[in-house]
């Protein structure tokens, strides 16, 4: 995987001409399903409208809970500012998700000491600046969405919505946070009846990801 330098000049960042999203670069417009290979890309046709986690399924090798995956799709609405002096700033490196789980009515379950939530899972994708007046750039990043260690703490829980919101950094060093993605998630006890993605399966690109998510201050 490429290293990329941030470069510490101050440039203007600019946004794309578009009445969806006029005032932020980056959005999640939807949550991809992989292939049978566990393969995601951003120029799959199949949206899902909601998931389901199922929190008994084990690891057939290991016999360990699984993570609940997610595979947001992103688009950056950012503008190509390159200078003949002066490389791209507007690529978009998004290097993590914020995450709230919360219930139907809006609500946060109370959860046993020791699981935060929100919290912060890493991901890993580039989007690269666009075109003024042309189509957003778009790239899929595969992220723990529900760790495994919370299973236990949703039993009983018919369902929960996944607040999920993308960050990253230009090239430029500028910061990006999207808008609140929600994402609905039945909780079921024996309905998986396909193996699921592991997280190293289902990403696309190199991931580097804690075993525990980080709380948000």
């Amino acid at each position: 995987m490429s290293r990329f330098i941030l470069v510490s000049m101050l440039v203007a960042v600019t946004v794309a001409g578009c009445n969806r999203f006029p005032d932020n670069g980056l959005q999640i417009v939807a949550n991809l399903p992989p292939n049978d290979n566990c393969v995601l890309t951003a120029d799959q046709e199949v949206r899902l409208l909601r998931g389901s986690y199922d929190i008994t399924y084990r690891d057939w090798a290991s016999g360990q809970p699984r993570d609940y995956i997610i595979a947001p799709l992103l688009e950056s609405y950012l503008i190509s500012n390159a200078l003949e002096f002066q490389g791209e700033q507007n690529n978009l490196q998004v290097d993590n998700f914020d995450i709230t789980i919360l219930l139907p009515d809006g609500s946060m379950p109370t959860l046993p000491d020791g699981l935060v939530n929100p919290y912060r899972v890493d991901t890993s994708a580039v989007l690269e600046a666009g075109e003024e007046g042309g189509a957003p750039s778009e790239e899929v990043a595969a992220a723990i969405g529900i760790p495994a260690s919370y299973q236990s703490a949703l039993q009983g829980i018919p369902s929960v919505i996944l607040e999920i919101r993308a960050g990253g950094t230009t090239f430029g060093g500028f910061s990006q946070r999207s808008a609140p993605f929600r994402w609905p998630v039945d909780i079921c006890e024996g309905c998986l009846t396909v193996p699921a993605c592991t997280i190293e399966q289902a990403a696309d690109s190199c991931l580097h990801h804690h075993s525990a998510p980080d709380a948000l201050s």
